[in-house]
C-alpha cells in the first residue's frame, strides 16, 4: 500500500510562494502610488508577513509518500517551506516494527513510528500529515493493522 500527497502538496507549496509574493507587491505597490514617506505601508506589510510565517510554521505541512509493505515500511517526506529543505526519509524493516502512532494536536496530526533495536524501542521523528485526507489516513491504520497481524501470526 502506497500513499502520495503529490496533488495537494503542489497546491500548498504554491499557495506558500504566492501569498509573500502579493503582500509584499501590494505593499510596494501601494507605498510606490501613495508618494509619501510614511513607513506604515511597509510596517504593515511586514507584520502581515510574519504572521504568515508563524501560521506556516505551525502546521509544518509535508509532501508525504508512505510505502507500507510485508517486507519493509517507508515513509519519505519534505517540509513544504519555500525556502530550501531537505529530503528526508525513514525505513525499517517489517520485522523491526515496534508499533506507530496518529496523534492530533490543535494544528497538526503527526505519525510517528517506533523500531525494535537491541537497546529497545527507538522512536523517530514526527511526520506531519496534515494534508492526508481521511481516507489516506484509514488506510494507513488499516495497513499497519494488517502489518501487526501478519507479524502475530509469524511469531
Amino acid at each position: 500500500m502506497e500513499i502520495n500527497n503529490a496533488n495537494r502538496a503542489s497546491q500548498v507549496r504554491l499557495a506558500y510562494a504566492f501569498v509573500p509574493a502579493l503582500v509584499a507587491l501590494t505593499v510596494v505597490s501601494v507605498y510606490i502610488t501613495n508618494l509619501s514617506n510614511s513607513w506604515l505601508w511597509i510596517v504593515v506589510g511586514a507584520a502581515i508577513l510574519a504572521v504568515y510565517v508563524a501560521v506556516v510554521m505551525t502546521l509544518g505541512n509535508n509532501f508525504v509518500i508512505i510505502y507500507v509493505g510485508p517486507d519493509k515500511i517507508i515513509v519519505r517526506y519534505k517540509a513544504l517551506w519555500p525556502i530550501r529543505t531537505e529530503n528526508n526519509s525513514i525505513e525499517i524493516d517489517s520485522n523491526e516494527f515496534a508499533g506507530y502512532e496518529l496523534s492530533k494536536t490543535r494544528f497538526r496530526t503527526n505519525l510517528t513510528l517506533y523500531k525494535n533495536t537491541p537497546g529497545g524501542v527507538a522512536k523517530y521523528p514526527n511526520v506531519c500529515v496534515n494534508l492526508l485526507d481521511g481516507e489516506q489516513i484509514e488506510k494507513i491504520k488499516r495497513a499497519f493493522a494488517i502489518l501487526e497481524t501478519i507479524k502475530k501470526k509469524s511469531n
